[in-house]
């Protein structure tokens, strides 16, 4: 039998940011977020730096923050790829820095899963500044 997550903590349960992420940020590879947290819910919108997408498209950028920590996903939708990042802010010299991992996905046709889904997952990490 499948238990629901009815007692899994609510997200008013879970403690409140701590910092003020609101804001445009930027990674090392000019990626691009705008941001806003209203109680933990993270929205905004994201411009990917690199990769297939052209710099001007924007996605849609959901996700959650407590304390200092934030994660986030953006669904590159036509590009077939899913990518969430986690992390934490933190200073450095003045700056305040969110330092996050991040793990992408990309759709591989159920033909070409057999041979082509072990490469179809990448990782790495960004460091995004205001």
């Amino acid at each position: 039998m499948i238990k629901h997550f009815s007692s899994v903590s609510k997200l008013g349960s879970v403690p409140a940011p701590s910092v003020n992420f609101d804001g445009t940020w930027k990674n090392q590879l000019k990626s691009e977020m705008a941001i806003k947290v209203d109680g933990g819910k993270v929205t905004g919108r994201y411009r990917a730096g690199v990769g297939t997408p052209r710099a001007a498209e924007e996605f849609d950028l959901v996700g959650f923050a407590s304390g200092d920590q934030i994660s986030f996903t953006v669904n590159f939708g036509k590009y077939g790829t899913l990518t969430s990042w986690v992390g934490q802010l933190t200073t450095e010299a003045g700056t305040e820095i969110i330092k996050t991992m991040w793990i992408l996905s990309e759709n591989v046709p159920d033909p070409e899963e057999p041979k082509k889904l072990w490469g179809s997952v990448l990782t790495g990490s960004a460091n995004f500044v205001r």
